[in-house]
């Protein structure tokens, strides 16, 4: 394989559920595919800051899909291409979660602020230090004036979820769940897939250079799309139906057992 730049889901791909870091293993093998050249791009749901918080020194990316594609940036921050919610996306979110009292956040330039549910929120968030100075109390619902969000996160059951499908569905919204009772929602279009497909068309890689890393269903049209695709043993079945190789989970440093076997000359 002619592997050119390399896309990996955090949680649950190159981090453990419940844990606050990558395995040493997957760090050096990660270390070791990028000093031969190939570039590594981090594609996940958390914001860019999150998403640095958590792979700390031990994985150095090239790029950032963060958001589930909505917000692309090279490794010091410098946009490359940026999709936020329209006030009539937000609102209607804002709307339905007041009226079941369900938890809510939006994903800004600078933190998650929790507009529904503030203290349920910081509670549910409490075990995730490196997350917890990002989580901002928005409770009143005024950030959104210096600019709209890049995408949400709510929590509700899957029966609530598929009512607000119902009512508002012609938004377009895509709601992809991360965990039991917990939705990632993003705008129109937008995707991990979508977002990498910018970078690449940016760095003139192939989607048959390039291959994909993960385990959630955010991750099943990203792994569709990749020349290699592979996806870890306990992610969901999406994920697996699309790829070519199964890794062992993060926690036994699955990935890097990949890197390794088959991406390092």
């Amino acid at each position: 394989m002619n592997i050119k730049a390399a896309v990996f889901d955090i949680d649950g791909t190159l981090v453990a559920r419940g844990h606050s870091a990558p395995g040493n293993k997957t760090a050096a093998a990660i270390k070791e595919l990028a000093n031969s050249g190939v570039a590594i791009i981090i594609a996940t749901g958390r914001a860019r800051f999150t998403a640095q918080a958590v792979l700390g020194k031990a994985v150095k990316p090239d790029y950032f899909v963060a958001v589930n594609g909505a917000h692309v940036t090279d490794a010091a921050g410098t946009e490359l291409w940026q999709f936020r919610m329209t006030p009539e996306e937000m609102y209607v979110l804002v709307d339905f979660c007041e009226d079941y009292d369900l938890p809510l956040e939006f994903i800004f330039d600078d933190g998650y602020y929790t507009y529904v549910e503030y203290p349920a929120v910081r509670r549910m968030k409490e075990k995730y230090t490196e997350i917890l100075p990002y989580v901002k109390d928005g409770e009143d619902q005024v950030r959104h004036l210096e600019s709209m969000p890049f995408g949400a996160c709510a929590a509700m059951s899957e029966a609530r979820m598929q009512q607000f499908m119902e009512k508002y569905g012609y938004l377009g919204l895509k709601a992809v769940s991360f965990a039991p009772g917990g939705y990632d929602i993003s705008g129109p279009g937008i995707n991990k897939k979508e977002g990498v497909a910018r970078l690449l068309e940016k760095l003139g890689i192939r989607w048959e250079e390039t291959a994909a890393f993960g385990d959630g269903e955010n991750d099943a049209e990203l792994l569709r799309a990749a020349g290699f695709a592979v996806a870890m043993e306990n992610g969901a079945e999406s994920a697996k139906r699309e790829a070519d190789v199964i890794a062992p989970c993060a926690q036994d440093d699955g990935a890097a057992e990949i890197i390794r076997r088959y991406l390092i000359k």
